[in-house]
């Protein structure tokens, strides 16, 4: 654009508009009414008529299936036929949803006692709450599902449905009613009550295991593409893949549209759960390679479901290890050994220590099966719990010694250089024998991290009941050095090493590196924050003499963790 001629300024405005290619889903043998109107300010000031020509062209592919149900490993097959000129059959299908089904863990029915909630003709209105459980190992958009409610509100005879989502803090993060919004949620665990009111118990009594499905968005690199084939075989074959062809009007074509194979379903996907996605079978004329692949973006797309069958059953569950063979001088095989001995170490861990007795008994089997199995990690792992879940303990300083005793033993019974070797980047094979093994060494690796955790909270607890707030020369050197190989098993970032160096640095008076620990702790989505963590942030800030932040932290405290839940 040049402009010229003028002497003084000159401001100009400048509008373009682009009309791209419309296209409008249509449903074939319905009558569709086609409207243009001019914009409110076009043509103002003009008494002339304006000329509008247009031009519109109909395509369409007509498919026996509207949705498509995968169920096993068999494909289905779908027939497709043009109906006004020659198409280009071009199907794509992709997974991109999963609903989960959940049954209620508590429901209760109750009367509600206010007149309120009384009908003119005297009965009196009943209300059903149930409670589901369900977990996230990671962040996801999950939105809930009650097919036998949901979208019904005049229609319904149910009174009310609601629901509420929080956390184990008891912290709402959702909350929604016959029409269902997706909402966001960390990693953690959370519970989710359905609250339903009708004045007939009967009614109410049917629905007290009414099944949910949670459903929640797939991530983009996990999403299940789907394959077609010519042939119905040609998922265990491997050949004869379907990509796309021309279709002749009044002529039918078959296609298979194959399941997906289990390595590609999302980690998520239990037994049970239901995969979701949308199939089309054709693409925009003008549409480039890549989005004619995602049937979300083409003109018609239809529902498609996957059920997800059971997992294979583990056929060696239970049979003994083929390199058990040798036999004890009872003529009692190794296998059996062991498993009398698992028997014997889970007995004692299921034991109770509430009152004198039941602790003199439960002392009284871990010294009889230690002389037993002297050097067992796993039965020195369990003694190591059950002197930590002893409820009362008179000198505290006696039980943090046996704590470190303890924790020094299982430190002892590890081989920590075979655990070195193993985990190495040089082993790296994966036979099933390998597998066993490697899910073995992660326990004793994590009984090796207990253990010295545990040690290192016990020799802080002893300095504090001996020294109060200062701390010996002898005692710090023990901590770092505790500190040090905590870290070369469980990493720098974990919650153990972060917890542990909080308590090393307020000791040392290292006040500021203990709260950049604490908030490190605090701030990371691997797990829920606990209350205790703000909790030792406050008293860190009163130590600080930073009282208005932690003013602030106490006032907040009670949002972030509420005493109860809200009503319904």
């Amino acid at each position: 654009m040049r402009t010229s001629g003028f002497d003084t300024s000159r401001r100009f405005f400048i509008d373009t508009v682009q009309l791209p290619k419309a296209v409008i889903p249509v449903v074939g043998g319905q009558t569709m009414e086609f409207a243009i109107a001019q914009f409110w300010s076009s043509g103002m000031g003009s008494h002339e008529s304006t000329i509008v020509d247009f031009e519109t062209v109909f395509h369409g592919i007509d498919i026996n299936k509207d949705e498509v149900l995968l169920d096993g490993d068999a494909p289905v097959r779908i027939d497709a036929t043009a109906l006004l000129a020659s198409e280009r059959l071009a199907p794509a299908a992709i997974l991109n949803k999963i609903r989960v089904p959940y049954q209620p863990i508590e429901s209760k029915l109750r009367v509600l006692p206010s007149n309120r909630d009384k009908l003119p003709s005297g009965k009196q209105i009943l209300a059903l709450t149930l409670t589901y459980k369900f977990k996230l190992e990671d962040g996801a958009e999950v939105k809930p599902h009650i097919p036998l409610l949901n979208n019904r509100i005049y229609d319904t005879k149910f009174e009310s449905q609601f629901y509420m989502i929080s956390d184990t803090n008891k912290r709402v993060y959702s909350m929604g009613d016959a029409y269902p919004n997706s909402s966001k949620l960390p990693k953690g665990e959370y519970t989710l009550q359905l609250y339903l009111r009708h004045d007939n118990m009967e009614y109410l009594e049917k629905i007290k295991q009414l099944v949910l499905f949670i459903e929640r968005n797939i991530e983009e690199k996990d999403v299940v593409r789907l394959n077609f084939f010519s042939q119905p075989d040609g998922p265990v074959m491997g050949n004869g893949a379907y990509k796309s062809s021309i279709l002749v009007p009044g002529k039918k074509e078959a296609f298979y549209l194959s399941p997906p194979t289990k390595d590609k379903l999302p980690k998520y996907s239990s037994q049970g759960s239901t995969l979701l996605g949308v199939i089309s079978y054709g693409k925009l004329s003008f549409a480039g390679q890549e989005e004619g692949k995602n049937p979300r973006k083409n003109p018609v797309s239809h529902q498609i479901a996957y059920s997800v069958p059971p997992y294979k059953v583990d056929e060696d569950k239970g049979k003994a290890s083929p390199s058990c063979t040798k036999t004890t001088s009872f003529g009692m095989k190794c296998s059996t050994c062991h498993q009398v001995r698992d028997l014997k170490i889970k007995f004692l861990g299921s034991l109770k220590q509430d009152t004198d007795e039941e602790c003199t008994e439960w002392k009284k089997l871990a010294a009889s099966l230690k002389s037993e199995y002297p050097k067992y990690t796993p039965l020195l792992a369990k003694i190591l719990e059950g002197l930590l879940s002893q409820g009362s303990v008179g000198d505290k300083v006696r039980h943090n010694e046996k704590v470190i005793e303890k924790a020094n033993e299982i430190i002892d019974s590890v081989d920590q250089d075979e655990l070195v070797r193993f985990f190495s980047p040089k082993n790296d094979q994966e036979d099933e024998e390998v597998e066993k093994m490697k899910k073995k060494m992660e326990t004793t690796c994590d009984q090796l991290t207990e253990a010295f955790y545990r040690r290192g909270v016990a020799l802080a607890e002893i300095e504090s009941l001996k020294q109060g707030d200062k701390t010996s020369a002898l005692a710090t050197t023990l901590l770092e050095d505790n500190l040090k190989e905590l870290r070369r098993w469980a990493g720098t970032k974990s919650s153990k090493c972060r917890t542990l160096l909080v308590i090393q640095e307020r000791r040392c008076g290292r006040l500021g590196t203990a709260l950049k620990a604490l908030n490190d702790m605090i701030e990371d989505d691997a797990e829920p924050s606990k209350k205790k963590l703000y909790e030792q942030k406050i008293s860190l800030l009163d130590e600080m003499g930073w009282s208005h932040l932690a003013t602030h932290e106490r006032e907040w405290i009670h949002v972030r963790f509420p005493t109860s839940l809200p009503l319904f």
